[in-house]
C-alpha cells in the first residue's frame, strides 16, 4: 500500500515562502485554527509509524516532486504500510535549505522547519526517521495527516527515542473513549512519575500535565 501526503496550504504558497526564507507569517490559517495537541495528533490518526526517507521522486520542479519513506515500525493500527509518499517534498540534498533535525528532548514544540513556508516540514534528509501520523480520507484510504504548527513529521534517532514513547502512550489514550481520556491520562501521569530514575518517563508526565491543563502552542491557540 502506497500512501499520499497531503499538504495543509497551497504549494504555490509553500515554494514562494520556503526559498525566500519568509517566517511562518506567510501561511494564511482559518479563523479559529488550534494547533493540535499531541493527544489530539494521536487521536486523529488511525495509523500511526516510524517510516525512514529512503528516496525522492522527482517532479517538474524542487517543489512538485514527493519523497518516499518505508514504514519500519508501527504504534497504532492494524498494519504496517509498505512506503508513504510525501508529495510536494524533496530531500535536503536537493534543495537550497538543510533539514533541520529536531531536537531530541523536545515533545511540544514542533520542528522550526515547520515554522515557516506552508507551516509544515516539506524538506528533508535521506535515511532520517519520521514519525508520521496517518489518516483515513472521505473514500476511505489512508493518507498521513498534517496540520500546521504541530508535531505531525518529527525526526527522530531511533524506534527507542522519547518522541516514539511518548507517541506510544498517547496512543494508547487515543483509543480509551473521549469521556475518560482525561482521567486515563491523570493514572497514567501518577504511573510515569513513580518511575524517579526514569528520564524519560518523568518528561512524558510533564507533557501529559501539559495535556491537562489545555494549554496550546503559539503561534495559535
Amino acid at each position: 500500500m502506497r500512501l499520499t501526503l497531503r499538504t495543509v496550504l497551497p504549494v504555490s504558497l509553500a515554494i514562494a515562502a520556503t526559498l525566500t526564507g519568509t517566517s511562518a507569517v506567510a501561511c494564511s490559517m482559518m479563523p479559529g485554527y488550534k494547533v493540535p495537541t499531541n493527544l489530539e495528533l494521536a487521536v486523529a490518526a488511525d495509523t500511526i509509524v516510524v517510516a525512514t526517507v529512503e528516496d525522492s521522486r522527482p517532479g517538474d520542479s524542487d517543489w512538485s516532486g514527493s519523497v518516499i519513506a518505508r514504514p519500519t515500525l508501527l504504534i497504532k493500527g492494524p498494519a504496517l504500510p509498505d512506503s508513504v509518499e510525501i508529495r510536494r517534498a524533496g530531500l535536503d540534498d536537493a534543495m537550497r535549505r538543510k533539514a533541520t533535525v529536531s531536537a531530541p528532548r523536545e515533545l511540544r514544540a514542533p520542528n522550526p522547519d515547520a515554522m515557516m513556508g506552508g507551516c509544515v516540514r516539506y524538506f528533508f534528509t535521506r535515511g532520517m526517521k519520521l514519525v508520521l501520523f496517518l489518516k483515513r480520507d472521505p473514500t476511505g484510504a489512508l493518507e498521513p495527516y498534517r496540520s500546521a504548527f504541530s508535531r505531525d513529521a518529527e525526526d527522530v534517532s531511533s524506534d527507542d527515542a522519547l518522541w516514539v514513547k511518548a507517541v506510544r502512550e498517547y496512543a494508547a489514550i487515543s483509543v480509551v473513549p473521549k469521556e475518560d481520556r482525561k482521567r486515563r491520562l491523570r493514572q497514567r501521569i501518577e504511573e510515569l512519575r513513580v518511575r524517579t530514575g526514569d528520564i524519560d518517563a518523568i518528561a512524558i508526565a510533564s507533557d501529559m500535565n501539559i495535556e491537562l491543563s489545555g494549554k496550546r502552542r503559539p503561534p495559535y491557540d
